[in-house]
């Protein structure tokens, strides 16, 4: 991957074994690719180590992104077999869940004893008992499903080395760059990861979003769910509160996912004050086939809520017009949905 790499000195670090300072692979308009730092961690049980070395790298947002070992030193488990595929498979999706339940436990809490200690003295034999994950004593039942088998320590130290000092310092370095130009940069980007990165800021800093909506509206009809999904969540029902905005979120039902349509109008039950042109525009989503049955319950909640603060909405004639349209649809679900809604509301 090509790019400029930008070194950052990890000063005072607890790591005294690795690397101090962090990679930062930048591409041609200054946006990080990626972080990686080059690590040395030892992997203990009962006072005997091994080493182990390794690169992990970080996404542009900080998240956990993967690891690169030398093809020499592979990891290795309790029985010293090296790690299979599907290991660093699993491994790699136990790095990635940064809920994980290796985050609350310490180091004594992961294996339980079943033999008793022995005498050490000059056993060889007894002191191969005590390698990395060992066989001295086996894995908390509990763990089994959250680790690789025979290598619950090593997961356990991978996993806080990834969301240790080094992610924290990463995390500076990203916060220290934040402004509403650095935002719309990262929504430049074709990339998911930088478009997410963005969104998550302006969920955090909703005062970026006035000046990147024209940015951000067209993200909710993406067809990656994923930004789709974070662009709702961007848009506050505070920002709504203009019947102009209203109009134009309503608008983006056009090429929305049909899952995303449904949010769109729960997002519009949220706001205090729906205009009617809002509502009649809502009402015609329906009309045009570019809403389900199910969504029309929903933008008559939006209308009940509306008739409360405003009395008399439904007596708007352009939302009475399209009422009694409804209420005479060929569709008999439709038709009795809307009489009986309109009957509740009188």
């Amino acid at each position: 991957m090509k790019g400029t790499v930008v070194t950052h000195i990890v000063e005072n670090s607890t790591d005294t074994f690795s690397e101090n300072r962090i990679l930062e692979l930048q591409d041609d308009d200054g946006m990080t690719l990626w972080f990686g730092r080059y690590f040395y961690k030892d992997i203990c049980v009962t006072g005997i180590c091994r080493m182990v070395k390794l690169w992990i790298f970080w996404d542009c947002a900080g998240n956990y992104l993967g690891i690169q070992l030398d093809e020499k030193d592979p990891l290795t488990k309790s029985d010293h077999t090296p790690f299979e595929p599907e290991d660093y498979i699993r491994l790699d999706q136990i790095l990635a869940d940064t809920l994980s339940i290796l985050k609350s436990l310490r180091y004594e809490d992961l294996v339980t004893d079943e033999i008793t200690q022995p005498e050490l003295d000059d056993n060889r034999n007894l002191m191969a008992l005590f390698e990395v994950d060992g066989y001295s004593s086996a894995t908390s039942p509990t763990l089994k499903e959250y680790v690789v088998k025979d290598a619950v320590y090593t997961c356990y130290t991978l996993w806080h080395t990834v969301y240790g000092e080094t992610r924290a310092h990463i995390d500076d370095i990203l916060e220290s760059r934040i402004d509403a130009a650095y935002v719309k940069q990262l929504l430049m980007k074709e990339s998911e990861n930088h478009k997410i990165f963005a969104l998550d800021i302006i969920r955090r800093e909703n005062s970026f979003l006035s000046e990147c909506d024209f940015m951000v509206l067209p993200l909710v009809g993406s067809l990656d769910r994923n930004i789709s999904e974070k662009a709702l969540l961007a848009i506050t029902p505070q920002y709504l509160s203009s019947p102009e905005k209203q109009l134009q979120f309503v608008n983006l039902m056009d090429h929305a996912l049909p899952e995303i349509k449904y949010e769109i109008i729960y997002k519009m039950q949220l706001v205090d004050k729906v205009s009617t042109a809002a509502v009649a525009l809502l009402l015609d989503k329906f009309m045009s086939g570019k809403i389900s049955s199910g969504g029309l319950n929903q933008i008559f909640k939006i209308i009940s809520k509306q008739e409360l603060l405003n009395k008399g909405i439904v007596n708007n004639r352009e939302i009475e017009s399209r009422l009694t349209q409804l209420s005479n649809h060929p569709d008999a679900y439709t038709a009795n949905l809307t009489r009986n809604f309109m009957k509740s509301i009188r």
